[in-house]
């Protein structure tokens, strides 16, 4: 991802959107290693929660969505 995209503020991102998935050709339909642990943080935090999954199915990260819905955040934090 590039530089801009790394200083990407996620809660802002997904607070600005009805859906998640909005955001997933905005960003490339990918995630840095920093992004998942970013957006572990919110979800574990009780923020956006339903946007974060969405936009990670959308993206085809599926084992991080479901690893979120469940609540499994070890291989992120």
């Amino acid at each position: 991802m590039s530089e801009n995209q790394e200083k990407f503020n996620w809660e802002a991102a997904l607070e600005s959107v009805e859906h998640g998935e909005m955001l997933s050709k905005e960003i490339g339909f990918g995630f840095s290693d920093e992004d998942i642990v970013e957006l572990a943080k919110l979800h574990k935090a009780n923020k956006c929660r339903d946007k974060i999954v969405e936009l990670l199915v959308d993206c085809n990260f599926i084992t991080e969505a479901m690893d979120f819905a469940e609540q499994n955040y070890e291989a992120y934090l």
